[in-house]
């Protein structure tokens, strides 16, 4: 599977973040109401970058991603349920999930973290027969979203490992990034303020 190119956008967005260039908007999607979730808009070039930062009591959750991408609370879930629907590609950053897991939904797949720091990259667009989720730290359990005539097992994936998941041969493979695909998925994760690496 093929990653979308990022343009540069590390030192972009940290003058924007820095500028208090970004707008503020109610969190991600009608139901997300807590005053500690914000949804702001970068403009970096002609690309509008979302970021979404979760900071409710009991962990920590900021993910970046840009249209057609679409990330909000799953339907039903209201808070503090921390269960979400992915359409698109994300970079997720995501705190003391060992305390309170956050589980991702999308088409295909079901992915659960549950680590003290998780650092992963989801590209499972809906319209796209496949979809891959990149783990580059932390720790979490993967399961296929319907129900499988040859496999419903879950994966755990730690950090460095990769799923690939394609609904229509109903296949799901985990395996481990080689050094040359970790350094390319770390090459493209954005580096934002605010949003640092785990120490």
């Amino acid at each position: 599977m093929k990653y979308l190119s990022i343009p540069r956008l590390a030192p972009f967005v940290y003058a924007v973040l820095l500028t208090g260039g970004m707008a503020s908007c109610k969190g991600p999607g009608p139901q997300a109401t807590a005053k500690d979730t914000t949804h702001r808009s970068a403009q970096v070039s002609d690309t509008v970058w979302e970021i979404v930062h979760d900071s409710t009591a009991s962990h920590n959750l900021d993910v970046i991603y840009r249209t057609p991408t679409k990330f909000q609370l799953a339907k039903g879930a209201g808070l503090p349920s921390r269960t979400y629907d992915l359409d698109g590609e994300a970079w997720f950053f995501i705190r003391d999930a060992d305390k309170k897991p956050v589980t991702i939904h999308t088409r295909q797949l079901i992915i659960t973290i549950q680590s003290s720091y998780a650092r992963l990259h989801i590209d499972a667009f809906a319209s796209s027969p496949g979809e891959q989720a990149d783990l580059l730290e932390g720790q979490l359990k993967v399961t296929k979203s319907y129900h499988s005539s040859t496999d419903n097992e879950p994966e755990t994936l730690h950090s460095g490992d990769m799923v690939m998941i394609n609904k229509e041969i109903d296949l799901m493979e985990k395996e481990t990034l080689d050094s040359a695909e970790r350094k390319a998925v770390e090459k493209k994760f954005p580096k934002t303020a605010g949003i640092a690496p785990h120490n």
